[in-house]
C-alpha cells in the first residue's frame, strides 16, 4: 500500500544549544558527556510505551553516557592514503552503479517512506539517524513506537489505514538510509520484530488479514477479451483493443508482475525451439527475484484463438511493426505518417479475433531491442514511443472488466496482481502442482507459491477429502 501524502523534506535539527538539555552527569574535566547535547534522543512517551506493551514487547532501558576518552575521534589516516587511489572518476561511477542497484519503483518508494519518517521525527525533535551508533538502541525503540503508532491509526470503518506491507515497506527504506549513513539496521532489532509480529497476531485475532487481489480465472479473461474485440469500432479502438488483450493475455500466460510486464522490449519475445517443439520465450531483464540477472519464462500457444498468447502478441506487433517503419521513414510529419500507415493496414483486411494466426511470420522492427512493447496511447491513438507505467496495468484490467459488464463491487477487487494470482489459481484448479506453479511464477520459496492460492473452495484437493468418511 502506498502513502498518499506526500511529505517535503524535513531537515534535521541543529545539534547544539537548541538542543534539550543533558538528562544526567557533568561536564567537567574526565566527566561524562551525555549524548543528548550532540543529538536530540527520542523519549517515548507513555502512550507509546502502552501501544509498545499492547504488542507484548519489552521495551528497555538504554545507556547514553560514555566518557570523553570513549568519544574521542580516530586518529586521523588521510594522510596515509594515496592520493590516487579512489578518483573523482571512480567516485562518479560507484554512484552511477549504487543507483542503479534498486529499481525506480523501489527508489521512489523508499523516497516516499523516507520523507514520512523524517517529518515524524522532526515532530518529536529528533533528526531521522543517530549522531552515534550507541544512541541506536533508542531510535530502535523509536521505529517500534513509529510503526505501533501507524497500527493504532484506523479508517471511517475501523480497518487499519496501513497495510502490514505498508509497514514491512516503511522499515524497510528506512534500514536502507540507516544504512547509508553506515549505521546497522534497526528494524532487525528485537523490539522492532516483536513489534510487527504483535501487530501481525492482533490483526489475525480481530480477523484483518492482508488485501489481496482478486484472481482473474481463464473464463473470465476470455469473458474480458471478447468484450474488448467486439466493442472495438473504428481503427483507434482496434488499436487499444489489440494492445490490451496481448497485454492481459501474455501477463497471464506468463505469470508475470506487472513490473515486469510494462518493462518488455520488442526484442524480449520471440519465438524458439525446433518446428516440433515451438515456444514463446518471455525475456524478463532484471526481475524481483533475480535483479541482477534475466530470467525466460516458456509459453505455449492457446486453445482459443482470442485468448492465444502467440495471436494476441502477433496482432499487436503488426500494429507496432507498421506503425515504427512509417514513422522511421518519414521526416516532415512522422505522426501522421504512422496514422496513415495503420489505417491503410487495417483497410486492407484483418483476420477475425476467433481465427487463429500462430504460424504467420513475426512482424520485422528497425529497433528491435530498443522498443518498448507495451506502450501508452496518445488522444490520436497512436503509440508513444516510451513505455507505459506499472500504474497502467491495474486500470486497465478494471476499465476492461467493467466494460465487460462486471459489478462495481467485483472490479473494484482487481489490480494488476490479478494477472499473475490468477495464473496460478487456475494452474492449482487444473490440477498442476505446486511445484509447477513455483516455476511458472519463479519463486525460490514454496510458501511464496502457497499465498497464490485461491482456491475456494477447497474441496477435492486436500487431504480431508481422502480420509473416508
Amino acid at each position: 500500500m502506498t502513502i498518499a501524502p506526500q511529505i517535503p523534506e524535513v531537515p534535521p535539527p541543529a545539534a547544539g544549544p537548541t538542543g534539550p538539555p543533558p538528562l544526567d552527569g557533568d561536564h567537567g574535566d574526565g566527566g561524562v558527556i551525555d549524548h543528548a547535547v550532540a543529538e536530540p534522543v527520542f523519549v517515548l512517551s507513555p502512550e507509546d510505551r502502552g501501544r509498545l506493551r499492547s504488542r507484548d514487547v519489552e521495551v528497555p532501558r538504554s545507556r547514553h553516557r560514555r566518557t570523553t576518552a570513549e568519544l574521542a575521534p580516530p586518529t586521523d589516516l588521510a594522510a596515509l592514503v594515496p592520493p590516487g587511489l579512489v578518483t573523482d572518476l571512480d567516485r562518479s561511477r560507484i554512484g552511477d552503479r549504487r543507483a542503479q542497484a534498486k529499481s525506480p519503483n523501489t527508489v521512489a518508494g523508499y523516497a516516499a517512506s523516507w520523507r514520512r519518517w523524517c517529518a515524524w521525527c522532526a515532530g518529536r525533535g529528533a533528526s531521522p539517524v543517530p549522531a552515534h551508533p550507541d544512541l541506536m538502541p533508542v531510535y530502535q525503540q523509536a521505529l517500534a513506537a513509529y510503526l505501533a503508532e501507524a497500527d493504532d491509526t484506523i479508517t471511517g470503518d475501523g480497518a487499519p489505514q496501513f497495510a502490514e506491507s505498508t509497514l514491512e515497506s516503511w522499515s524497510a527504506a528506512i534500514g536502507y538510509h540507516f544504512g547509508q549513513a553506515g549505521l546497522p539496521h534497526p528494524a532487525r532489532s528485537a523490539i522492532v520484530a516483536e513489534t510487527m509480529t504483535g501487530i501481525r497476531r492482533r490483526r489475525a485475532k480481530d480477523g484483518v488479514g492482508p488485501a489481496k487481489a482478486a484472481p482473474l480465472m481463464a473464463d473470465l479473461l476470455a469473458r474480458i477479451a471478447g468484450s474488448i474485440d467486439s466493442g472495438a469500432e473504428g481503427w483507434k479502438a482496434t488499436v487499444a483493443a489489440r494492445r490490451d488483450i496481448a497485454l492481459l493475455v501474455l501477463g497471464y500466460a506468463a505469470g508475470l508482475r506487472r513490473s515486469e510486464l510494462v518493462a518488455l522490449w520488442v526484442g524480449d519475445v520471440y519465438r524458439a525451439g525446433d518446428t516440433e517443439d515451438l515456444y514463446l520465450l518471455v525475456r524478463i531483464r532484471g526481475s524481483k527475484r533475480s535483479p541482477e540477472a534475466m530470467e525466460y519464462v516458456p509459453v505455449r500457444r492457446g486453445e482459443h484463438a482470442l485468448t492465444c498468447p502467440w495471436c494476441a502478441l502477433l496482432r499487436w506487433l503488426q500494429v507496432l511493426a507498421v506503425f515504427d517503419r512509417a514513422v522511421a521513414t518519414t521526416s516532415r510529419d512522422p505522426a501522421a505518417a504512422g496514422e496513415q500507415a495503420i489505417v491503410r493496414a487495417f483497410n486492407n483486411g484483418t483476420v477475425p479475433a476467433d481465427v487463429h494466426v500462430c504460424d504467420w511470420d513475426w512482424p520485422s522492427f528497425r529497433r528491435i531491442t530498443e522498443v518498448a512493447l507495451f506502450r501508452p496511447l496518445d488522444r490520436d491513438g497512436l503509440p508513444h514511443d516510451v513505455a507505459m507505467t506499472g500504474r497502467s496495468v491495474p486500470n486497465i484490467v478494471k476499465r476492461r472488466a467493467a466494460q465487460a459488464g462486471l459489478a462495481p463491487a467485483e472490479v473494484e477487487q482487481f489490480s494488476g496482481h490479478s494477472l499473475r494470482s490468477g495464473a496460478a489459481t487456475q494452474a492449482l484448479v487444473n490440477r498442476a502442482s505446486l511445484y509447477e506453479v513455483a516455476r511458472l511464477l519463479r519463486h525460490s520459496d514454496m510458501r511464496s507459491t502457497w499465498a497464490y492460492d485461491r482456491r475456494v473452495p477447497y474441496a477435492g484437493d486436500t487431504a480431508a477429502d481422502r480420509l473416508g468418511l
